[in-house]
């Protein structure tokens, strides 16, 4: 019986709008076969990237690799949450914020190679009512530019860059309302007690991000203390923004310093609900899906395993 570890490569063909049939060459060059065992398979649909992401855990691969952008990243991931089959990627897509944060290489001959010498570990989950999401979860203006541009017929930063300039003029922030659980220590007869107090709160939101990771992709910071395996959410909320002080605010994205503006306020948060007065896109990672007005945001630390380089 071989030792090596079983991988699937799930190629999305179009995603980032870059051909990726030179991949099973480039890999069968790069990839230590003593190490892994790899296949391959193109993904023709998003229901059929889900089934390549199942046969992996039930049939025990070691690792499921995606080669897409994030939307792709999502899809396979979402599979494999609580199972022992570990995620890798080989970043193509628009803003790859996820593959960022765990310091995966861009490049997909690096980020192929970087699996040669890479360890597994596990990172926490959020889930949106029944979609998860292993980045950013976003309402408001981010969800509102995340439907405009799977709408446009180009993708990358600068097309991003257009659509959130052209949104900007005639998007009006949300009224949000957020409750969550607060869980205190009291003392009551020499014994710790925990009680628990909801916490609710509205905010007229131009964005409301929750965060598992602390960028959108392109280096873009919505949450920079965020980290992926602390088992908390760190909540983000944009407002009082205009078209004045909108490109101010956005270069504070890619300085990594947004979270310390005025205009921004943030809490570590686990479980919670997400209250709107209709329903509207809510963004998943980067795709812009149509939800209720009301999203329970559910915590689940350390639920899947993930490939990174070291």
């Amino acid at each position: 019986m071989s030792d090596k570890k079983r991988v699937r490569f799930i190629i999305n063909p179009i995603s980032g709008g870059k051909s990726k049939g030179f991949i099973p060459e480039l890999v069968q060059q790069k990839i230590d076969k003593e190490q892994f065992e790899p296949e391959f398979a193109f993904t023709e649909s998003a229901d059929h990237t889900s089934f390549l992401a199942q046969e992996c855990v039930q049939n025990n691969y070691d690792i499921a690799v995606a080669v897409g952008g994030d939307g792709t990243v999502n899809q396979i991931a979402s599979e494999l949450v609580n199972s022992r089959t570990a995620i890798g990627i080989v970043p193509f897509g628009s803003g790859n914020g996820l593959a960022r944060a765990l310091g995966i290489s861009m490049q997909s001959a690096k980020a192929i190679i970087g699996l040669n010498q890479s360890k597994i570990i596990k990172i926490d989950c959020g889930s949106a009512n029944d979609s998860y999401f292993f980045n950013v979860c976003g309402f408001g203006f981010d969800a509102h530019v995340s439907a405009a541009f799977a709408q446009a017929g180009s993708r990358g930063f600068k097309t991003y860059a257009k659509e959130s300039l052209r949104a900007i003029r005639s998007f009006k922030s949300e009224e949000i309302w957020v409750e969550r659980v607060l869980e205190k220590e009291r003392e009551k007869e020499k014994e710790k007690e925990r009680e628990k107090e909801v916490y609710r709160e509205k905010y007229s939101a131009f964005i409301l991000a929750i965060c598992n990771g602390p960028q959108y992709g392109n280096n873009a910071y919505i949450s920079p203390p965020a980290l992926l395996h602390d088992g908390e959410f760190n909540m983000s909320v944009i407002e009082n923004v205009n078209w004045l002080n909108f490109i101010g605010l956005g270069s504070k994205l890619f300085l990594k310093n947004l979270h310390l503006s005025k205009h921004v306020k943030t809490a570590l948060v686990k479980d919670m609900w997400v209250r709107r007065a209709k329903d509207n896109f809510v963004n998943i990672d980067g795709e812009a899906i149509w939800f209720p007005k009301d999203v329970k945001i559910t915590m689940h630390p350390l639920s899947l395993n993930v490939v990174i380089p070291v």
